[in-house]
């Protein structure tokens, strides 16, 4: 793995880091261009783009610190983003919250408009998920070496596997690289949302589309990723296994629900 991608000394590029920003940059090129499609103007899809980013960054963050605060011994530790460490239902739930409130102050239709980056933001999990495999954070279960990794010892899953191999009498084991699941799920996802739009023609049906498609991948790979005891919050499942049923539902409410249809903004 490669939690650094440059180290000059005094400047370093994490990996993390980088595929975060890489995965905002192609999700803004792609939301820009189906913005056109749909009516809405690039600087709007801009404008909105930094927003987004903010409420993503602090929201991640932040629903991670809330479960990891015996892990800080610095106030200031909360802001190393770089480091790793987010959680993407936290920044998933504080961008749409953000959003609604600036698209509605621009007096556009909310839905189109979460129609219009929904594939952005499966693209950009797929880009961030590869972040989190060169970190090595996000790690999964121990598993059969013919599906697994063997995490290098200087990252956090290399850490988690030598102490799973110590206490099982045997070396470093192999964990599920569940970064790569959530990755190729968000690539998938990006796929058939695309291939999908010319048949998504009721407005808010690509966002239910993909609430309902990243909900299901998300609470398959949580089975196989390794939690703290008190992210296990209901019958046995964790916070984002309970978050991803509540979005999968308002996800089938979007896609059933009769309306008529309506794919650009009406000039």
């Amino acid at each position: 793995m490669h939690p650094t991608l440059i180290d000059a000394g005094w400047f370093q590029i994490r990996s993390y880091g980088f595929a975060l920003a890489a995965s905002f940059l192609v999700g803004i090129v792609v939301a820009t261009w189906r913005g056109k499609r749909y009516g809405v103007p690039p600087q709007i899809i801009l404008d909105l783009s930094v927003f987004i980013i903010l409420a993503a960054v602090v929201g991640s963050r932040l629903l991670f610190v809330l479960f990891h605060l015996d892990e800080y011994t610095s106030p200031l530790q909360f802001f190393a983003l770089w480091e790793g460490g987010a959680t993407f239902f936290g920044g998933l739930i504080l961008a749409i919250a953000v959003s609604y409130l600036f698209v509605r102050y621009k007096k556009l239709p909310f839905l189109l408009v979460a129609d219009v980056i929904s594939p952005s933001i499966a693209l950009g999990v797929a880009v961030t998920r590869v972040g989190c495999f060169l970190s090595g954070c996000c790690y999964g279960k121990p598993t059969e070496s013919a599906v697994g990794v063997l995490f290098p010892q200087h990252c956090p899953a290399g850490q988690s596997a030598a102490e799973v191999g110590r206490a099982l009498g045997t070396g470093p084991v192999h964990l599920h690289p569940t970064q790569l699941y959530s990755s190729a799920a968000g690539l998938a996802i990006f796929a058939i949302l695309m291939l999908l739009g010319p048949r998504l023609q009721k407005r808010g049906a690509t966002f239910g589309a993909f609430l309902v498609l990243y909900s299901i991948a998300r609470f398959t790979v949580d089975f196989f990723r390794i939690y703290e005891a008190n992210t296990h919050v209901l019958l046995g499942l964790t916070v984002s296994q309970v978050l991803s049923a509540g979005l999968f539902a308002v996800g089938a409410y979007l896609l059933v629900r009769k309306t008529p249809a309506q794919s650009r903004i009406a000039r």
